[in-house]
């Protein structure tokens, strides 16, 4: 049994390869106090939507395009991006070697307590937390922002609900009788009704 928990949690999917709509970037890094004297790493470079709205002090790492996160050895004042879920705790284990403040993209069901607890013992601590629900993608999502700090600061929560990123109607769920209700994909370029 060790051995099949072993492989799971090692292996790389590939569903794992989840491009971030531009939209979710943009609110994503609204969250984050983006400032030009800071350096930021984009650990999942993909088609690049992070790494080119980042201020000019930024590097990335890809492992298909063979620059491999878990080698980075040089420390940056952020990490940002959307980390491959399957292998999210030794993703972030390495994230807290490299970095003073990280923020990521994350599946709310993969922000486990345990998780929490594993950011809060290596002293980064959660100052703002905002649930998303991005349309096709299989979960609602968590962008996180952690900071490293010697005293817990209070939590900046906002929750969007059970609604559309892009238009901002009810989406997914239950469906009421004259009510707008989005059926857009992430593909799409406008929302559906």
């Amino acid at each position: 049994m060790n051995k099949i928990c072993d492989t799971i949690k090692n292996r790389q999917k590939p569903n794992d390869i989840i491009y971030t709509p531009n939209q979710v970037v943009d609110y994503h890094l609204s969250l984050v106090d983006i400032n030009e004297n800071n350096t930021y790493l984009d650990p999942c470079f993909g088609g690049g939507a992070y790494y080119n709205k980042l201020p000019n002090n930024k590097e990335w790492t890809e492992i298909e395009k063979g620059k491999d996160f878990f080698k980075v050895k040089k420390k940056y004042d952020w990490c940002i991006g959307n980390p491959p879920y399957s292998i999210l705790d030794k993703w972030l284990k390495h994230t807290f070697k490299i970095c003073s403040n990280f923020s990521y993209l994350i599946g709310i069901m993969n922000l486990t307590p345990r998780r929490m607890e594993m950011i809060e013992k290596e002293g980064f601590h959660i100052n703002k937390i905002s649930i998303l629900k991005i349309p096709t993608w299989f979960q609602r999502s968590v962008i996180v922002v952690c900071n490293k700090v010697k005293k817990q600061q209070m939590i900046l929560y906002k929750n969007m609900g059970n609604k559309c990123m892009f238009c901002g109607c009810p989406c997914g769920g239950m469906r009421g009788k004259n009510i707008k209700h989005c059926k857009r994909k992430a593909s799409d370029k406008i929302c559906k009704y």
